[in-house]
């Protein structure tokens, strides 16, 4: 139920709708412009400033491509995955492919409220799509999208009371893409012996020379089976190792599992055919994982929280590769058999401690960052799901 002052109306009744097109990509005239080209795969929820492609006014003179004023938005009409259904806004003049569904708002509408009230109903357009073997939205189905029509300062008003939340995310989205580019940075300078931590015992930096060792020295395989009392667990890249059933992801592990493998807290677990990817995580829970996967317990030499960071250097991830090639028959394995024949060069443990304690109190930062977005996040819906429908009104 709308608000008195508030009307019904649809797409249609507030914009004219209109799609774009691709030049041929068989002409190189037509590619390599300064046409900015949009594709749905940037039209993620977002203001777009930039496009990847761009083309040339012959591409555009010579294909159903057009070009579209700032403030235009985008509805993806169809892609993989997520993409279908999200929308975007324009900061600038561009032109699309055929897959994007462009909205230009008629005078006496809010270009910020519709974009808001589009990209909360994001499920529900999804919803409206074709069916058939390839489901996708299409210019008439986007035009009879029903959309509520309040008086145009109320709005511009909610439209305002959004954008200051999006604000919010956005600087916060920002200050953790810095902090993982810093992480990125402090990890290349610590894990390689470039920069030297100060010993707490001396009040001097670290001195000692990092020695060589070979994996199969100070790592051990965990080869335990039969464990079937325990949970079962899944090894993610960004999660760590976590409870299977807390993955959202289909069980499809086997019914017997006599021969899962059993994971302890300060194991390494990884992903024998992805380790040339850094697909490892350190466990903090005892359990069983898939076979798949190979298990590692450190030495006593050696700091397991080192190590976790360790594994996911790009330049020992490279080690991994080459060791994962040229095996007749597990190409792409990284088995223990091939990782302890591997040679790398550490610190001492007091040093290894003292650079898991910086690394470990980074990721924490990114942590709290992160828990901020998701609780921006869930009160801006909440918010939208109250001001975009007239459920909530605000003082003009």
């Amino acid at each position: 139920m709308l608000p008195n002052n508030w009307k019904k109306g649809t797409i249609e009744d507030i914009a004219k709708v209109a799609s774009g097109g691709t030049p041929s990509r068989g002409n190189d005239l037509y590619w390599g412009g300064d046409i900015p080209w949009v594709t749905t795969s940037e039209v993620r929820f977002g203001i777009i400033s930039d496009t990847e492609q761009k083309i040339t006014s012959k591409g555009l003179k010579h294909s159903s491509a057009k070009i579209f004023p700032k403030g235009t938005i985008l509805i993806a009409m169809y892609g993989q995955g997520k993409t279908r259904g999200q929308v975007a806004k324009l900061a600038i003049e561009a032109s699309t492919n055929q897959a994007c569904a462009a909205l230009q708002l008629y005078t006496g509408y809010d270009v910020d409220y519709y974009y808001q009230f589009l990209a909360s109903q994001y499920e529900n357009i999804r919803d409206l799509s074709n069916s058939g073997g390839q489901q996708n939205l299409s210019a008439g189905i986007i035009k009879n999208i029903h959309v509520p029509i309040p008086p145009l300062q109320e709005q511009q008003k909610i439209a305002k009371i959004l954008s200051t939340w999006d604000q919010a995310i956005t600087t916060t989205e920002n200050l953790i893409k810095t902090s993982k580019q810093q992480k990125k940075a402090l990890m290349q300078q610590l894990l390689t012996s470039k920069k030297r931590l100060t010993n707490p015992e001396t009040g001097k930096a670290f001195e000692r020379n990092w020695q060589s060792s070979a994996f199969g020295n100070i790592f051990k395989e965990r080869v335990e089976t039969g464990r079937e009392d325990l949970p079962l667990l899944s090894i993610t890249s960004n999660d760590g190792v976590v409870h299977q059933e807390s993955t959202g992801r289909k069980n499809t592990s086997n019914e017997d599992k006599s021969k899962y493998r059993r994971i302890c807290i300060n194991d390494i677990g990884y992903n024998t055919m992805r380790m040339w990817q850094g697909r490892s995580s350190l466990s903090d829970k005892e359990g069983i994982v898939s076979p798949a996967y190979t298990i590692v317990t450190p030495s006593d030499a050696v700091c397991p929280i080192f190590a976790s960071y360790l594994f996911k250097l790009p330049q020992l991830v490279h080690m991994f590769y080459r060791h994962s090639q040229g095996l007749v028959s597990d190409t792409w394995n990284l088995k223990f058999n091939h990782f302890k024949k591997i040679h790398w060069r550490l610190p001492q443990k007091p040093e290894q401690q003292k650079i898991a304690s910086i690394l470990t109190a980074t990721d924490k930062e990114i942590k709290v960052l992160e828990a901020k977005i998701s609780y921006l996040q869930k009160e801006k819906k909440a918010l939208m799901q109250q001001l975009l429908t007239g459920k909530r009104r605000i003082t003009l």
